[in-house]
């Protein structure tokens, strides 16, 4: 096992630092508190040397709230890290990843996807649709399943022991428990939670990813299946039998407990979708990513799809449509793009809305953007209609 040393030097330099500022305030110049950071960086820098090669950092806690998040819109407790000139706490996260991430992306498994550059769905959706195509013979059965609540399950013991041993820096790795223990919140009602990794945080994607990299090698390499993709905690492989199959989940589901995972119970093995030759379609579709996979065609998943014809609906009725709800439409074009679902784009939302002026209104708020960042203004003007 490679180990790493004087990480810290890396972390604390100018070049790192910088890149990491860059990063962290990417889509968020606007506000005033970042405004500031990114003006007092020369002395904020000074000050993060002093505090992190002194080993004074002290974990955080947070203000915890609920949202409803993603394309199935589940209810997740979400804790932002600081962003202020007395707090930087996410440019010292960004800090953490850009010295990180070449030994993460290190043996990571190709298809491993989700928070990482690059392997976004488009880049699982690519490859899925490519073996489907050219492997029907190990295709026939599919194992689904999901790791329960992932993020907030991740024993943060022993992901601290996986570090340790490979980083051979103390100063470092007292970096690293920093970002990690300051995994606390507190919710409306009071409660204080700590657990796992937190949804928030820009270093808990990585560190989740690289958690399960074991876990992808055991897969592939000891239990050999023909296919395995994971988009985060989201796992499907194919297998040519329903036994195989079985076995392979029962092995999984062992090695998950070992290090404190489990999975939902709804995981399930089923027949692929295929059609007979009398023109008859037999098995289901993959429902994975925000996709449906099917044998020779790709789809958009049933709830992506209606929330994006009511929101051409409700669009249609506005007299002025404001840079949000441009970005909503053209948020939902990513499914459409790439995917079969032409004509269900041609009857259900090119009557109602027009993407040319929402993409126009997109533009014309950007350069408006831009223009106040390059004149310096801290307060961000109000989109007017």
């Amino acid at each position: 096992m490679r180990t790493y040393k004087n990480l810290i030097n890396i972390a604390l330099s100018d070049e790192t630092m910088d890149e990491a500022l860059e990063s962290a305030s990417q889509k968020k110049k606007e506000r005033s508190e970042v405004q500031r950071v990114i003006k007092n960086r020369d002395w904020l820098k000074v000050k993060l040397r002093e505090l992190i090669l002194g080993c004074k950092l002290k974990p955080i806690i947070h203000k915890a709230r609920i949202i409803n998040d993603g394309f199935k819109q589940k209810l997740r407790i979400i804790i932002q890290p600081f962003f202020t000139v007395t707090n930087p706490e996410q440019w010292i996260q960004h800090i953490v990843i850009k010295t990180l991430q070449p030994i993460f992306m290190k043996g990571m498994y190709k298809f491993s996807c989700g928070s990482i550059p690059g392997r976004g769905v488009h880049y699982g959706k690519k490859y899925l649709e490519k073996f489907i195509k050219n492997n029907p013979k190990e295709i026939k059965y599919v194992l689904k399943f999901d790791i329960h609540h992932f993020y907030e399950s991740i024993n943060t013991d022993l992901l601290k022991e996986r570090f340790a041993k490979i980083i051979k820096d103390d100063v470092m790795l007292k970096l690293i428990y920093f970002v990690i223990d300051s995994n606390v919140g507190t919710m409306p009602d009071g409660t204080i939670i700590k657990r796992g990794l937190p949804i928030g945080f820009y270093t808990s994607q990585w560190f989740a990813n690289w958690f399960l990299q074991p876990f992808d090698h055991y897969v592939k390499e000891v239990l050999k299946v023909a296919f395995y993709m994971r988009y985060m905690d989201d796992i499907v492989i194919f297998g040519r039998n329903k036994r195989e199959l079985h076995k392979n989940f029962k092995e999984i589901e062992k090695y998950l407990a070992e290090i404190g995972l489990t999975i939902k119970g709804n995981w399930q093995v089923f027949l692929f979708d295929y059609t007979d030759k009398d023109g008859k379609r037999h098995g289901r579709p993959i429902d994975f990513m925000g996709f449906k996979f099917y044998r020779d065609k790709t789809t958009i998943r049933k709830s992506i799809f209606l929330r994006s014809i009511r929101t051409a609906l409700r669009l249609h009725k506005k007299l002025k449509i404001t840079w949000f709800d441009a970005c909503q439409m053209i948020s939902y074009m990513g499914w459409y793009s790439p995917t079969d679902t032409y004509n269900a784009y041609k009857n259900h939302i090119e009557p109602f809305i027009s993407i040319d002026l929402c993409k126009k209104i997109m533009s014309n708020h950007d350069r408006r953007k831009n223009g106040r960042i390059q004149n310096g203004s801290e307060q961000p003007k109000t989109e007017r209609n």
